[in-house]
């Protein structure tokens, strides 16, 4: 038991290490991280208990992904482009079944023409997990999204009922084309009505539940989530599609009568939060568990005598390059049929073929289902699950690479300037305000935080060459900050208590760094150095924190260290940057020096500490209101007089809106700023 504990929260831990590292390492695609991890968990033994049944895996991970993808579909869209996602999801499929079955077959005929269909069956269904994982990068057409995602629902049913016929007929040994046709129209048209019949039931629930004032937010969420698995189990049992089903569930489910309440208004909120989190997680799941299949799959296969590693490898790589090439011989024909009906150039579609034809990697719906094939059915069972698993991480390889040729990088225009104008706006309202009232304390910090969202907006606002290079130099102030915090800790010039709190400023200088902009390693190793350096003082000093915490009280020498420690750090950066001056740009070691004098001086007064503490413990909420109010009022004006689009008027409500729901949450604790608010406390009954 305690065994498998460890790995769930290895697991977890694994999920957010993928996260980290793709947000770090951008280029690097989120699946294909974790397939790296899985694979390291996979040497590390975890495919001794990850064992997952392949039912519960497509009930309880794809339907719940399937189910998802339909309601986030653009039906109209898809709608659009019937025709060429009919070829792919019918006779693609069929054909591709039986192509990589003959060929299997052929290669090595060991493997039973059934069975080698049956594996052709479950490599046919596609993903469109290549394009989502570089569309933030690259320019895709909306037709081929479109595409990819109407033949992603899809093509998984179609595939799978090719997979069950190959498997009757290699168990039965009996095969009849019209038993398998009926069967074909029976699981689909079944799959369709189970899908309609469940949302209306959900809906009929739903309005019950209304007509008594019973409904409740988690109560729907609830209803909605067990909706998708209901769709499956359902199909299953009756011998029907159930990827079908869920689809059809989807679609419904978010295509019907949107109402305006404001229960519907919460659910609407909290079921995308709801469903971006378990999204994210299932999609985790399903490429970590892919790598720690392959791991477990390549091993023994690879070990084993009877199977040459080259020949092995020359069939991957043959299934592979066949699934390719029947793709793209279909889509070639079926082109060369629209060209020559629309009277136009066959090459005006090339683009568009080769998108189609590499941007169609296997789904691991394919490894999923091919476990479903008994051992009993054929010797062979444990090479088909691994030719599976192999050429499904393969294909999801090649498109990551062949993708990008066919298409262009995304080059972003930052615009920020209509932004930095209303911000600048709302911080002229509230200065305003700020001279009337008579506590200005929380008017102070609500400026501060538009001052800080005006600085991120002008760097990113900035050449990419300027923002590097702002970016490169707020990197090195930040490794000689925390050179010479060390060295006074180390040297016992300042306490413990002035440690951890000049830590707080450091950290506040990482926000203002847009990693993306620099060496991601340079950043990494920035953060991860400072933090080590903080781990370890702690520990070494961990008697701060059990002894002698109760028995220290911050004073003015506290405030003396920090000063002293920021001016002979301030002398240190200051001459550092004049020695840069013939290597960056003159005007940006200017501001720079000139904001780090402009910091000083504030230290100097004794305002860090003050201001540090409203931040990280706020009482400003009447004042934050008023400030997201005149944010919403100035939008409204700029978007009356045309300097704002519809759209980006609407991306700032919603920033606003969260930022607004953030401060409504209440106060949340602080056991430093508890501590220094005992500290002062005291001072103030001593004297």
């Amino acid at each position: 038991m305690l065994h498998t504990v460890f790995y769930a929260i290895v697991f977890l831990l694994a999920l957010v290490v993928s996260n980290v590292l793709n947000k770090i390492f951008p280029k690097l695609p989120l699946p294909l991280i974790q397939v790296a991890i899985g694979l390291i968990l996979g040497f590390f033994g975890a495919n001794h208990v990850v064992t997952v049944d392949p039912e519960i895996f497509l009930a309880f991970i794809i339907a719940p992904l399937l189910f998802r993808e339909a309601e986030e579909a653009e039906v109209k869209r898809i709608f659009k482009h019937t025709r060429m996602i009919l070829v792919l999801i019918f006779p693609l499929v069929f054909i591709t079944a039986l192509g990589v079955g003959y060929l299997t077959n052929a290669l090595y005929s060991p493997i039973p023409l059934a069975a080698a269909i049956a594996l052709g069956g479950t490599l046919a269904p596609t993903d469109a997990v290549v394009v989502s994982s570089l569309s933030e990068r690259y320019n895709f057409p909306r037709r081929i999204t479109s595409i990819l995602k109407g033949e992603g629902m899809l093509n998984d049913a179609s595939g799978i009922i090719s997979f069950q016929i190959a498997l009757t007929a290699l168990t039965t040994g009996y095969f009849s084309i019209v038993h398998a046709s009926v069967n074909l129209i029976y699981s689909a048209v079944g799959g369709v009505v189970i899908g309609l019949v469940l949302v209306w039931l959900d809906g009929l629930i739903l309005t019950i539940l209304e007509d008594v004032a019973a409904n409740d937010t988690v109560g729907y969420l609830l209803l909605e989530l067990a909706l998708p698995l209901a769709a499956f189990l359902l199909a299953d049992v009756l011998h029907m599609s159930g990827i079908i089903a869920v689809v059809v569930a989807g679609v419904m489910q978010a295509n019907g009568l949107k109402k305006t309440s404001l229960f519907d208004a919460q659910v609407a909120k909290v079921k995308n939060t709801v469903w971006e989190t378990l999204t994210f997680l299932l999609n985790s799941v399903v490429f970590i568990f892919l790598g720690i299949e392959l791991y477990q799959l390549i091993t023994p296969i690879l070990a084993h005598n009877a199977y040459s590693n080259l020949s092995l490898l020359v069939l991957v790589l043959a299934i592979t390059a066949s699934l390719f090439v029947v793709r793209f011989l279909i889509l070639t024909l079926y082109y060369s049929v629209v060209a020559k009906r629309r009277k136009r150039l066959f090459m005006n579609y090339w683009n568009d073929i080769m998108l189609l034809s590499f941007a169609g990697s296997k789904g691991t719906i394919g490894i999923a289902a091919i476990l479903l094939l008994p051992r009993s059915a054929t010797e062979t069972q444990p090479l088909l699950v691994f030719l599976c698993a192999a050429v499904t991480g393969l294909s999801f390889l090649v498109g990551l690479f062949i993708v990008p040729l066919f298409t262009t990088r995304k080059v972003e225009e930052v615009n920020n300037l209509q932004k930095i104008a209303i911000l600048t706006d709302v911080i002229a309202e509230l200065t305003q305000d700020q001279a009337k009232a008579t506590h200005k304390t929380g008017y102070t910090i609500a400026i501060d935080a538009y001052q800080e969202r005006i600085q991120r907006l002008i760097v990113e606002q900035e050449t990419a060459s300027v923002s590097t290079d702002f970016n490169d130099l707020q990197l090195l102030i930040m490794r000689m900050e925390v050179q010479g915090l060390e060295t006074a800790l180390r040297d016992g010039e300042i306490s413990m208590y002035t440690y951890r709190t000049y830590q707080r400023y450091l950290h506040s200088l990482e926000t203002t760094v847009v990693h993306h902009l620099v060496s991601s390693l340079q950043f990494a190793f920035a953060v991860t150095w400072r933090a080590i350096h903080l781990l370890i003082s702690n520990l070494l000093h961990i008697e701060f924190s059990l002894g002698r915490r109760a028995k220290y009280k911050p004073t003015d020498k506290t405030r003396t260290e920090i000063t002293e420690l920021y001016f002979k750090n301030t002398e240190l950066v200051m001459a550092a940057l004049e020695n840069l001056e013939g290597v960056y740009d003159a005007q940006l070691i200017d501001f720079l020096q000139a904001e780090r004098l402009r910091t000083a001086a504030f230290v100097a007064d004794g305002g860090h500490i003050t201001r540090m503490m409203n931040k990280a413990h706020p009482n400003n909420l009447t004042e934050m209101m008023r400030a997201y109010y005149l944010e919403r009022k100035i939008i409204f004006e700029y978007e009356e007089r045309g300097d704002l689009t519809a759209h980006e008027a609407q991306e700032m409500r919603q920033n606003v809106n969260v930022m607004e729901d953030y401060s409504l949450v209440g106060e949340r604790p602080s056991l430093l700023i508890d501590f220094l608010s005992y500290g002062r406390k005291d001072r103030e009954r001593a004297v």
